[in-house]
């Protein structure tokens, strides 16, 4: 049984007992619905069908019901419909198969159809289909493992940087206190040893503190959007990779999770040209157009082609995806190998809170 319409199928048996109801229910499902004779073509549609499969009941109405299945499989479509029709029953179609209805662009798309028999004034023995489809869940399903791989490839990243440097530096104070009370707080080289157990734990004190801001940009909160930006650009910089930054005022204050979204769009596209593009620098530009306001990250290095991403970067697109529509905006990535890459995310503002704040 497929649980998504195991509703819908008790909806049609109970119908099929009561026919004077099922017109009006047949015309109000949230699912398509389509009646077809033994002959294979279709006898009527409700309005759900039209808008699922892109054809007028009145263009529906007498062809075969192959019209919606995808070319390849029409053949075998028939012949399990003619079996079908010869011993007609309520059950669900192609059980642990994934089917595929096609719209009359021509575009295919996933769906669940459960299947019921009735009889109609004239006679004629019916099938009523009631289709669902999948498309909008499996994008769900999609986004919920990109925010997995996300999550899983942050914390990957985290325990590597506290393994390289935060775990080394407290191993090498443990080696310096170690040969310290070995030698005792007297010998020669005690004021060296000690140096170097400071610098040690001032090593612990950076990465622990560029671990932290990674999780939480406390720029952010306390200084605004601009300021975090900057903050970042130089930390980059710092890091031995150049950033060309051209950071404008936008002039009002923005939503906290509008702020944090932006932020993280253009931490990770500035991670990626870092990690990936093979150039030394990028350009970072944050500016606002009227009640839109504009984040871009671009570099002149290696590229990629769409159709041979790396795991870990289609996963770091995809967050920046799912951030762009937390922040409500449009994320646009352009790409090709050898011409580098640019990242620009666009966020609608609507109104300013005062005159003043409106640039224009």
């Amino acid at each position: 049984m497929i649980p998504g319409l195991y509703f819908e199928e008790i909806l049609i048996h109970k119908l099929l007992a009561r026919p004077s109801d099922f017109r009006a229910v047949f015309r109000a499902s949230p699912d398509a619905m389509l009646l077809v004779g033994a002959d294979g073509l279709l006898r009527d549609a409700n309005p759900e069908a039209e808008t699922m499969f892109g054809w007028s009941r009145e263009e529906l109405v007498g062809e075969s019901v192959e019209i919606l299945v995808p070319a390849e499989l029409r053949d075998r479509h028939r012949r399990h419909r003619e079996v079908y029709h010869r011993k007609p029953t309520s059950r669900p179609m192609g059980v642990g198969m994934e089917l595929e209805a096609v719209h009359k662009d021509g575009g295919g798309f996933p769906v669940e159809i459960s299947l019921g028999p009735m009889t109609d004034e004239a006679g004629e023995v019916l099938v009523v289909c009631a289709v669902r489809s999948l498309a909008q869940s499996q994008m769900l399903r999609r986004v919920a493992a990109a925010r997995v791989l996300a999550a899983e490839a942050e914390r990957s990243r985290i325990a590597r940087d506290l393994h390289d440097e935060v775990k080394q530096s407290l191993t090498a104070v443990q080696l310096h206190l170690a040969a310290l009370v070995e030698r005792g707080m007297a010998g020669e080289d005690a004021p060296k040893m000690i140096s170097g157990v400071q610098g040690d734990l001032d090593r612990c004190h950076d990465s622990l503190d560029r671990a932290i801001r990674d999780l939480m940009p406390v720029e952010l909160e306390g200084h605004g959007l601009e300021f975090a930006l900057s903050v970042l650009c130089r930390r980059t910089e710092e890091q031995g990779f150049a950033v060309e930054r051209d950071i404008r005022w936008a002039g009002r204050a923005l939503r906290a999770e509008t702020s944090l979204a932006v932020f993280r769009v253009v931490q990770e596209a500035l991670n990626n040209a870092k990690r990936h593009s093979g150039a030394g620098s990028a350009k970072v530009r944050y500016w606002r157009e009227g009640r839109t306001l504009y984040a871009e990250v671009s570099d002149s290095g290696a590229g990629f082609s769409p159709d041979e991403l790396e795991p870990h970067l289609s996963v770091g697109l995809g967050s920046m995806r799912e951030r762009s529509r937390i922040a409500g905006g449009r994320l646009t990535i352009a790409s090709t190998p050898g011409d580098g890459t640019s990242v620009r995310l666009e966020v609608p503002i609507g109104m300013p809170a005062r005159e003043e704040d409106d640039p224009e």
